[in-house]
C-alpha cells in the first residue's frame, strides 16, 4: 500500500486544475500547484505580456486554496524535444498529434521530475478526465500491482488518447482527482467554492494570436485570434489573396501550446478511406496485446468513437491494423489508440495506408 502525503498539481488557470486541486487540498494531503510555462510568446511576437492571465488566474487559484504556487519554465525543452520533432513530422507531410508528445515528454517527464527531485512530491496530480486502477491517492499502488489506464466517466471528456503512450512508472506516480466527475458536476464544485477566477473564465477563450501555416514547407499563410476556432478536417476560411491553390486549405492540424494551425491543400487531405494501415511498434500500458487472438477497439483521432479492428504482426515485422469498416481520415503520423472496453491498452504511430476503398 502507498501512503501519500505531498502531491505536485498542474494548474493551467483553468477550472479542470483548479477542481483538481481542491479534491486534493479537501482529502487531506498538502497540495502544492505548479503552472508549467512551455512556450514564450513575447519572443515569438504574438503577445504582449510576459505574464499571462492564465498565470495569474492559477496562482489566484492557489493563494485562495492556501497551497503554494510555483512557475517552471519547459520553454527549453518544449522547443527542442516537441517542437522540432512536430516540425520534422509535418515537414514529411505526418500529422502528428502534439498534445500526445507534450504529455509524455513534459508534463509526465520532466514535471515529473521537477516534483520529486526539487519538491520532494509523492505524486503528481493533473485535471485530466481518465482514471487508473490505483485509487485516487495511490492508495492501491504496490511494487507488484500493474498499472491500467480508463477511461474517464464523462465520454465527451475523455482525454486517454493523449494519454496512451505513458508507462508504468509514470501511472504507478500519477493522479486524476477529476476523472470520475462530469463536466458539469465540476462546475457545480467550483461555484459551490466560489472560485470565481475560473467560474468567470469558463465561457470565455481569450483572443490569442498565432499563425497557420502550411504543413508541407512551414510557410506562414496568416495570422488567426485562437486555435479554438478551428476544427480538424475543416475548411480554414481565408482572403482569396492568400489561397494560392484550386482546393483550398483545411486544417491538418491544431497545435495548443504553438497557438499553430497547420493546414494541407483539400487534394492532400486525409479524406481516403483505409481497409489496411501500418503502425510503429505499439507501446503497451500494461501487457502486448499481439499474441492474444480476437478483436480490439481503437480510435485515431479523439472524437472520434471506437471501432472494431484486428492487430497483425506481419512477416515483415511490421504491425497491421485492419478495421472492420473502412475508417476515414488516416493519416500518417497519427496515434493509432487501442481499447478494450473502457481500458486504454496503449498507442501506435500510424506510419502508411496500404490499402484502401479505391484498391
Amino acid at each position: 500500500m502507498c501512503v501519500v502525503r505531498r502531491v505536485v498539481c498542474a494548474v493551467s488557470g483553468g477550472i479542470d486544475s483548479a477542481v483538481a486541486a481542491l479534491l486534493l487540498k479537501r482529502s487531506g494531503v498538502e497540495v502544492i500547484g505548479v503552472y508549467m510555462v512551455n512556450w514564450n510568446h513575447v519572443e515569438e511576437g504574438i503577445s504582449d505580456c510576459p505574464r499571462t492571465r492564465d498565470e495569474a488566474d492559477a496562482m489566484k487559484i492557489c493563494k485562495r486554496l492556501g497551497i503554494q504556487f510555483h512557475v517552471v519554465d519547459f520553454t527549453r525543452q518544449y522547443w527542442s524535444e516537441v517542437f522540432q520533432d512536430l516540425l520534422e513530422n509535418y515537414r514529411k507531410g505526418c500529422t502528428v498529434v502534439s498534445d500526445v508528445l507534450c504529455n509524455r515528454i513534459i508534463k509526465f517527464n520532466y514535471l515529473h521530475e521537477f516534483a520529486f527531485k526539487q519538491l520532494n512530491a509523492d505524486a503528481v496530480a493533473t485535471g485530466h478526465f481518465a482514471r487508473t486502477n490505483l485509487g485516487n491517492l495511490l492508495q492501491n499502488r504496490s511494487t507488484k500491482s500493474v498499472a491500467r489506464l480508463y477511461t474517464a466517466v464523462d465520454p465527451l471528456k475523455d482525454q486517454t488518447y493523449f494519454l496512451s503512450t505513458l508507462t508504468q512508472d509514470q501511472l504507478k506516480r500519477s493522479i486524476f482527482p477529476i476523472g470520475s466527475l462530469t463536466k458539469p458536476q465540476i462546475k457545480q464544485i467550483a461555484i459551490d467554492a466560489q472560485l470565481n477566477e475560473v467560474i468567470n473564465k469558463r465561457e470565455y477563450i481569450e483572443p490569442t494570436k498565432g499563425f497557420i501555416r502550411n504543413v508541407h514547407n512551414g510557410d506562414v499563410i496568416a495570422e488567426h485570434n485562437g486555435v479554438h476556432h478551428f476544427t480538424l478536417g475543416k475548411r480554414v476560411r481565408l482572403s482569396p489573396k492568400l489561397i494560392q491553390t484550386a482546393f483550398g486549405f483545411f486544417v491538418a492540424s491544431l497545435d495548443y501550446q504553438t497557438q499553430t494551425v497547420w493546414v494541407c491543400e483539400g487534394s492532400l487531405n486525409a479524406a481516403l478511406f483505409a481497409t489496411k494501415f501500418i503502425i510503429s511498434e505499439p507501446h503497451w500500458i500494461a501487457e502486448s496485446l499481439l499474441m492474444h487472438c480476437g478483436e480490439i477497439e481503437f480510435r485515431c483521432q479523439r472524437s472520434h468513437p471506437p471501432f472494431q479492428c484486428t492487430v497483425t504482426r506481419l512477416n515483415d515485422g511490421s504491425v497491421q491494423v485492419t478495421p472492420r469498416n473502412p475508417i476515414r481520415a488516416a493519416a500518417s503520423g497519427q496515434s493509432c489508440v487501442f481499447y478494450r472496453n473502457d481500458e486504454c491498452l496503449g498507442s501506435g504511430q500510424i506510419e502508411r495506408v496500404t490499402a484502401t476503398l479505391a484498391d
